[in-house]
């Protein structure tokens, strides 16, 4: 650095710097009190500068997180950047990441907080986890999604000892639909369908499209084979209810098969593939019908 630069001129540039960051960042006294906040932090927290020099910081975080922020502020310099919920001046949360590091200055003890608004990279972070857990077309959850709750609900059959059905569908026909119609008819046909299972499943049941015009269906903490039976009646039934596709009355027609834990496996793998079996057995006796495993 030039010897003839100016203590008083370098600290105006680097408060210059710290103004216009593109980042938030602020300073507290050993109170927590504001002392500095720079152009970033303001815009975040939605203040003017004079709304917050000498307030406590604690004020622009979220009730919920009061007792870890005082836990954070007293681990400064040992934390990694953290998540917390934030208060905007309209009162609206919203969440940020801090960084708090802890500095004696002339005897002073002074923090500084770096800030960053992450809402665009939590709302970015939960379509990936939609799109990870979630059908595209239909909205439902995937094949992942209804492996992880199957693998739950059988752990939890096995210490409760009570039954679990696993429902496998497929739609009659769906290949002379897409062709005579077109994959769009094929596609309404699809959110048709999985909306008419959910309706016909229990709120505790989990309805899934695998793949293709197959779909599956968890049903934890069953009865008996009766709450099966009903489920797979009431699809069959829905399926009296035309789907109107490009001015064509088209009557949906599902085979399904069912099988039971633990009667037909002890493992998700193996109860999905006795219901697929079972399933091709509803369709060579005649499709639009259901059928239970049967070693």
């Amino acid at each position: 650095m030039n010897e003839n630069n100016n203590p008083t001129d370098v600290n105006t540039y680097f408060k210059e710097i710290f103004t216009n960051a593109g980042i938030g960042i602020m300073t507290l006294d050993k109170n927590s009190s504001i002392e500095y906040i720079n152009e970033e932090a303001l815009n975040i927290f939605g203040y003017k500068t004079s709304e917050l020099v000498n307030k406590n910081f604690s004020t622009l975080i979220h009730n919920t997180d009061q007792d870890y922020l005082k836990q954070y502020i007293d681990q400064a310099n040992s934390s990694s950047p953290s998540e917390f919920m934030g208060i905007h001046k309209d009162n609206s949360a919203f969440p940020i990441e801090l960084n708090i590091s802890r500095k004696i200055l002339n005897q002073s003890c002074v923090y500084t907080v770096i800030i960053r608004d992450i809402t665009e990279f939590k709302k970015n972070e939960e379509n990936l986890k939609h799109q990870a857990y979630f059908d595209s077309l239909t909205g439902i959850p995937n094949r992942t999604l209804f492996l992880d709750r199957s693998e739950i609900a059988l752990n939890q059959a096995k210490r409760s000892k009570e039954g679990l059905a696993v429902i496998f569908i497929d739609l009659d026909e769906f290949k002379e639909l897409n062709d005579t119609l077109g994959h769009d008819a094929g596609d309404v046909m699809l959110k048709t369908v999985a909306e008419r299972f959910i309706n016909c499943a229990r709120k505790s049941d989990t309805v899934s499209r695998r793949g293709g015009d197959e779909f599956t269906i968890l049903m934890p903490r069953i009865k008996n084979i009766e709450d099966a039976i009903k489920l797979a009646e009431r699809i069959l039934d829905s399926n009296k209810n035309a789907v109107t596709i490009k001015n064509n009355m088209v009557f949906p027609k599902t085979s399904i098969g069912i099988s039971i834990f633990p009667e037909d496996g002890e493992s998700i793998k193996t109860l999905i593939n006795n219901a697929d079996k079972a399933m091709y057995s509803a369709k060579e006796s005649g499709k639009n019908q259901y059928s239970f495993y049967n070693s």
